[in-house]
C-alpha cells in the first residue's frame, strides 16, 4: 500500500492533467476577478469573489481525474500495480487518496490565490471566523469530487470512457446545481405579493437535499457566501468519502483487467 501511494504521488507531481488543471483554475480565477472589477457600476465585496472559481471547480476535476487515473489503464500500468499490489483494495485506496489530494491542493491554491489578490482590488468584508468555516466545508466539497471521479475513472477502466463519463457527470451535477438553486433562492413574497415561482413542502426539501449533495450545489452556495444547512453537508460529505471507496472496493475486486 505505501509503494503504490508513494509511486502515485511521484506520479501526481510531474502529472500533465494536474498542473493544467491548477493553471486552469488559476486563469479563470483571474477573469472572474477581472470581470467583477470592470464590469459592475459598484464596490464588489471580496466575499463575492473569494469562491466564485469554485462554479467550474467540478468540471477541471472531472477532466484532471479521468485523466491521471485513466493513465494507468489506457497505458497497462494498471496491470504491474496489480501484481506488486497485496490487495486490490490497496490499489483503489491510493488511486482515491491521491485523487483527493489532487483536488485538494487546487482548492486551497486558488482559494487562497483569490483572497489574497482580491484584497488588492476589492471591499475586504470577508469575516474571518466565518471564512474559515467556509473554508472547511469547501475541503469537504473537494474531498468528495476526488472521490466521485476516482471511482467512476477506476470502474469504467478506460481513459476514453471514464472521460466521457467523468465530464457528463461533471456537466451533469452542474446543470442540476442551476435548477435546484433557482428553485431554492426563491422567496414566498416578492414586492409585498405572493411568488408564484416559490416551491414549499417536500419538493423544496427535495431540491435542498439535492443540493447539499451535489459538490456543485456546495459551491455554489460558497460562492453565494450563504450555506444554508452546513451541519448536513458535512454529514453527506462524510457519508460519501467513507461510502464511495467502499463500493468502488467492492466491485473492483470483480472487474476483469485487460
Amino acid at each position: 500500500m505505501i509503494r503504490i501511494l508513494r509511486a502515485d504521488m511521484a506520479r501526481l507531481r510531474k502529472s500533465t492533467s494536474f498542473r493544467l488543471s491548477l493553471l486552469g483554475m488559476l486563469v479563470l480565477s483571474i477573469l472572474f476577478m477581472i470581470m467583477q472589477a470592470t464590469g459592475m457600476d459598484y464596490t464588489v465585496p471580496l466575499s463575492r469573489v473569494i469562491f466564485l472559481p469554485m462554479s467550474m471547480y467540478g468540471v477541471a476535476m472531472a477532466a484532471f481525474i479521468s485523466v491521471f487515473v485513466g493513465t494507468d489503464f489506457s497505458d497497462g500500468f494498471i496491470r504491474n500495480k496489480l501484481l506488486t499490489a497485496d490487495h486490490r483494495c490497496n490499489l483503489v485506496v491510493s488511486q482515491i487518496i491521491v485523487s483527493c489530494m489532487g483536488c485538494l491542493i487546487i482548492y486551497i491554491a486558488i482559494t487562497v490565490f483569490t483572497a489574497v489578490v482580491g484584497r488588492f482590488f476589492f471591499e475586504d468584508n470577508v469575516n474571518q471566523a466565518v471564512f474559515f468555516r467556509y473554508f472547511i466545508l469547501g475541503i469537504g466539497m473537494s474531498l468528495v469530487t476526488g472521490c466521485i471521479f476516482s471511482v467512476i475513472t477506476m470502474l469504467c477502466g478506460s481513459k476514453t470512457t471514464a472521460i466521457l463519463w467523468c465530464m457528463g457527470l461533471a456537466f451533469g451535477m452542474l446543470f442540476l446545481c442551476l435548477h435546484t438553486n433557482e428553485i431554492l433562492v426563491q422567496t414566498a413574497y416578492k414586492n409585498g405579493a405572493p411568488n408564484p415561482r416559490y416551491v414549499s413542502g417536500f419538493r423544496r426539501e427535495l431540491c435542498g437535499i439535492l443540493h447539499d449533495l451535489n459538490p456543485c450545489g456546495q459551491a455554489a452556495q460558497l460562492s453565494g457566501w450563504e450555506v444554508w444547512h452546513p451541519v448536513r453537508e458535512l454529514l453527506f460529505n462524510c457519508i460519501l468519502i467513507i461510502g464511495l471507496p467502499a463500493v468502488c472496493c467492492m466491485l473492483f475486486r470483480r472487474k476483469d483487467i485487460y
